[in-house]
């Protein structure tokens, strides 16, 4: 079958690798979508320790294409998600609903199994969740991201009428604006790209202000008569993290969507005589991604409009040569026949 692998630091290709085969618990799917994620070209960039020909993928739909032994609840040809990770499901953490950082995690796309940028890719049973009818294939992929949008608003405590500022209006800031925005807050949407503007606008902002122009701090204290009480950095570049600290008023929060793979510096004064919180933010749990499904399904978020490309296997490596400079563009979907 077709994937698209990493090759060396900065450079992908798609090659022929073995279908895979379910082993007991284990399902195959056949890919529908697969979004590209900012975190695959960190990892292509910086190379992370991943070896040649690793697939790579983690936010996927597809359909069920082979069972293994002892899999019930699914059928052939249902439509599901998946969290990307096989955990043991037996320790305290998976039970807690935190397979996530259980200690036998194995993730799905970033080198320890393989990912969904291929026709076929095995999961554990324990990580599925069926798709609704109204809920397209194309959504299904966004699962993923949404829910990490998600878990970030659920680590800040979000009530109505909070003040935020959401840094970056990539696929995870505007997942971030959404879910505040459901959750009652009053968001600015701090973006440089004029491209972006309208997506974050139809996500929810109140205003979306570029920083080297307008203050989005100053914004959010026009809208809400004070300093941002939660602050979502979702860049992760160098520098955004002090930023965040910058804008955020007393006894607020940060919250960290965003992964930096450089070293950074902060001044820990300025958190100190402000007294504010800062919370680091990896993943979702099971819980999340149900909550995102049925989201998507009631029409409470509509996620479609993030998806501004559309691409097959082949156009991967290009594509994330161009994703170098994103400019206007949010989540990039990989799409194959079905």
């Amino acid at each position: 079958m077709k994937a698209a692998v990493f090759k060396k630091q900065n450079e992908m290709a798609v090659i022929e690798v073995p279908k895979p085969k379910p082993g007991p618990g284990e399902v195959v799917l056949k890919v529908h979508n697969c979004g590209i994620c900012g975190s695959d070209l960190h990892a292509v960039q910086y190379g992370m320790g991943l070896k040649a020909d690793t697939v790579m993928g983690h936010e996927f739909c597809g359909e069920i294409h082979d069972l293994g032994e002892g899999v019930s609840g699914f059928k052939l040809g249902d439509r599901v998600t998946a969290l990307p990770f096989i955990s043991c499901g037996e320790c305290d953490r998976c039970r807690a609903d935190d397979g996530m950082h259980c200690e036998r995690t194995r993730g799905l796309g970033l080198g320890q199994l393989p990912g969904g940028y291929a026709e076929f890719v095995m999961c554990g049973a324990a990580s599925l969740l069926k798709l609704p009818d109204n809920v397209g294939s194309r959504e299904g992929a966004l699962v993923e991201p949404l829910s990490v949008g998600l878990h970030g608003v659920n680590r800040a405590g979000l009530k109505p009428g909070t003040g935020v500022v959401v840094m970056g209006a990539g696929p995870i800031g505007l997942s971030a604006t959404a879910w505040a925005r459901a959750r009652g807050a009053t968001v600015v949407v701090s973006e440089l790209a004029p491209g972006r503007k309208e997506l974050a606008l139809k996500f929810g902002a109140a205003a979306v202000v570029n920083p080297r122009v307008e203050n989005p701090a100053r914004k959010i204290a026009e809208l809400t008569g004070q300093l941002p009480e939660v602050v979502f950095e979702c860049i992760g570049v160098k520098s955004t993290l002090a930023s965040a600290i910058e804008m955020v008023g007393l006894r607020g929060k940060v919250v960290v969507l965003g992964v930096c793979m450089e070293p950074d510096t902060i001044v820990p004064l300025n958190c100190i005589l402000k007294e504010i919180g800062i919370e680091f933010i990896v993943g979702y749990n099971r819980a999340e991604f149900q909550e995102t499904i049925d989201a998507l399904a009631s029409g409470k978020i509509n996620a479609k409009q993030m998806i501004t490309d559309v691409i097959g296997i082949e156009e991967v490596p290009a594509m994330f040569d161009s994703l170098r400079n994103p400019g206007a563009r949010a989540k990039v979907m990989v799409e194959f026949p079905h």
